[in-house]
């Protein structure tokens, strides 16, 4: 793949009423899991028939590449639904060899379609350079502030060194508890990596 600047774009809203992005989610022939916001962009990055293992679209759908009468790239056929356990274990054994790229940590999902829905769901925040109209919640002590992206989170807490005092839920209603990973026992307290371990939500509704 060439990774063309895909993060430059901005994430579409599915939420948006009447709305259905065409967008996918590709695995990969070495196993990497990337976002694309568009069938063009999509084709625009990739170079080979079989670089795409699997082909994702929103409703779990497994697509390939194959070409047209040009002999250029484009999107084949749907095989159908993809194989759960197949797309599990490549998303979980992405996820340990890529620590730094998925720092969101979510509960893993039990069906298919919650897998899909993961999916889309992450790889889209840990993409976007701007809100999609919905801001991230981050809470310190009490105090709420709202980030638009997942990039604006980690700034906020760079700073802090407890980050025991601070919960982040992301646009999708997912809460987080914020975690540090110190690659060396002599660096300062509010350095290294922020990884973001799923927690159950809190019911809001007995703390007012």
């Amino acid at each position: 793949m060439k990774r063309i600047a895909l993060t430059k774009g901005t994430v579409p809203d599915a939420k948006v009423p009447g709305t259905r992005p065409k967008d996918y989610v590709v695995v990969d022939d070495v196993g990497e899991f990337t976002y694309y916001p568009s069938e063009g962009a999509m084709l625009e990055d990739l170079e080979y028939v079989d670089e795409a293992a699997c082909i994702l679209d929103r409703e779990g759908n497994n697509c390939r590449l194959t070409l047209d009468k040009n002999r250029n790239l484009c999107l084949g056929p749907s095989f159908g639904p993809v194989e759960f356990n197949w797309l599990r274990q490549a998303w979980k054994n992405n996820r340990h060899r890529n620590l730094q790229a998925h720092r969101l940590q979510r509960f893993f999902p039990a069906t298919r379609e919650a897998l899909v829905a993961e999916l889309f769901e992450t790889l889209t925040l840990e993409c976007a350079s701007s809100s999609n109209g919905t801001r991230w919640v981050l809470e310190v002590v009490g105090e709420e502030t709202h980030p638009a992206t997942l990039r604006d989170v980690d700034g906020l807490l760079a700073g802090l060194e407890h980050l025991e005092q601070a919960t982040v839920r992301d646009p999708f209603g997912h809460e987080y508890r914020p975690v540090r990973h110190r690659t060396h026992r002599r660096l300062a307290p509010a350095a290294g990596s922020i990884y973001y371990v799923e927690i159950h939500p809190r019911r809001r509704d007995l703390l007012r």
